[in-house]
């Protein structure tokens, strides 16, 4: 029973997503896909509040294959946040002509409970082959999601492109870890640690894990999937996709190199810091140029993933800190910044920011929410942006890696001309001749929600040192 008890999570979205897909089943004739969003929320607000029971010395189940720490507790509480958010956001009125037909809303909150699922498991596996699984749980019901909308082409090829790579990186990931284990006859993470010497099959083991990780997580130069994906998979989806498979990604990523490399991590370290600076670099730089909301948010993502790797350039109690908080920043930012645009685009069709124009008068809500929104993902204070890239700055910097600091910086005053250029088209340009501005949109109540949320997060997290505090101790007991 106890055993049990720390697989609640993953047993019940599981027996949510059985619910969900059955209603569909049961009830063809009813088509507005109310019912299934509804059950969908209350049931992910239940399995929230369950984490919170998670906060104890880590338990472990199944012969130490299987943890629940408060590491893994608060990742799971960020999973199931967002993924509470977006069924939120899918509520009809809000997104769904332009998603998918509503007679399809079973399916896709089915597999998106069932992703949540697979990154929830993936959080508390402590050996090679469950951590594998995991993600494979994770990653096919997105791959689902992504080209659900199959009839559009756009969609279609997202899924595509989404499955070729994610079926790569899967390839490299496993040959990687099966050299691992070869070399260490072990399949724990605690014991690999003990066991795993420098040798030029160890580095090139991390370098094949380091690339199928990469892929997820779209670090440069394992990126190529991302814009083309973001932009084609349905607009929900599409967040859902930047916040919680990068935050499960990034979780892969620290078990392996920093849980199970311990005798190696320096070389990790100096892999991990390369990688930090072609990442945040190349995606703000190929970010000026976008003018699709899909497609800048997604090179943003990118860039992104690059500020957390700095964190990740820290494998101690400090770095891990600055990530858990910065993901927790990231996934609140992103999403209010979402949920402007699928608000818009399922009232208007418009996606591109240059058809923003006036929406700070016609829709003044969505604008202020988009620009707090830009401002914390540029790292603007008060807002919870700024002590995030304070705190991965803090990181480096601790280690000695003041050379990357200086980096991210330059990188992070960059990424601030383009986030300003949405609020540009938003507050200050007036309408040209034959230019017409915004029309005003009607917000349901489950989209102003979301609105309030995430707004409410960005400014408290970053104003309330106790946020701080809370994941200082949870990065004390790891995973």
């Amino acid at each position: 029973m106890t055993q049990l008890i720390t697989l609640a999570n993953e047993l019940g979205l599981t027996a949510l997503a059985i619910i969900v897909f059955s209603i569909s089943l049961l009830f063809p004739k009813k088509e507005d896909g109310r019912t299934e969003v509804l059950v969908t929320s209350l049931g992910l607000l239940a399995l929230l509040g369950l984490t919170f029971t998670s906060y104890a010395p880590a338990n472990t189940a199944f012969g130490g294959v299987y943890q629940v720490s408060p590491a893994a507790a608060l990742f799971k509480q960020l999973f199931l946040t967002a993924g509470l958010l977006i069924s939120l956001l899918s509520w009809p009125g809000n997104s769904v002509s332009s998603i998918l037909p509503c007679k399809r809303m079973g399916e896709y909150l089915g597999l998106l409970l069932l992703s949540v699922a697979g990154m929830c498991f993936l959080v508390s596996a402590q050996e090679l082959t469950l951590l594998y699984v995991g993600l494979e749980l994770a990653t096919i019901p997105m791959i689902l999601l992504v080209a659900l909308n199959h009839k559009e082409l756009r969609s279609a090829e997202a899924g595509i492109k989404y499955v070729l790579f994610s079926a790569l990186s899967s390839g490299l990931l496993l040959y990687g870890l099966s050299i691992i284990y070869g070399m260490t006859g072990k399949l724990y993470l605690a014991e690999i640690a003990t066991r795993l010497q420098f040798s030029p099959l160890t580095v090139f083991s991390l370098a094949l894990v380091m690339a199928g990780v990469g892929f997820k997580i779209s670090a440069v130069p394992f990126h190529l999937w991302t814009p083309d994906t973001y932009e084609g998979a349905p607009v929900t989806v599409t967040a859902f996709l930047s916040v919680a498979s990068k935050a499960a990604g990034f979780v892969l990523y620290y078990k392996v190199i920093s849980v199970a490399c311990g005798s190696l991590v320096d070389y990790c370290v100096q892999m991990t810091a390369i990688l930090a600076c072609l990442t945040m670099t190349f995606g703000n730089l190929a970010a000026l140029h976008q003018t699709n909301l899909k497609r800048f948010l997604a090179y943003s993502s990118i860039a992104q993933a690059g500020y957390l790797l700095i964190g990740l350039t820290h494998p101690g109690e400090l770095g891990m800190t600055a990530v858990l908080y910065y993901l927790m920043v990231y996934l609140f930012s992103n999403v209010a910044a979402f949920s402007v645009v699928i608000l818009v685009a399922a009232g208007t069709g418009k996606e591109d920011m240059r058809e923003y124009l006036g929406l700070s008068e016609t829709n003044p809500k969505l604008a202020l929410v988009m620009m707090l929104a830009m401002f914390s993902l540029a790292g603007i204070p008060p807002l919870a942006g700024f002590l995030g890239k304070f705190y991965l700055f803090a990181a480096a910097a601790e280690r000695g890696s003041y050379w990357l600091v200086f980096v991210g910086a330059i990188n992070a005053t960059i990424s601030l001309y383009y986030y300003l250029i949405v609020i540009k088209w938003m507050y200050l340009l007036k309408p040209q001749e034959g230019q017409e501005k915004i029309q005003a949109i009607d917000i349901p109540w489950a989209g102003q929600l979301v609105l309030l949320t995430t707004t409410i997060a960005m400014l408290l997290i970053g104003i309330f040192p106790q946020v701080i505090r809370w994941t200082e101790a949870v990065a004390v007991a790891k995973f």
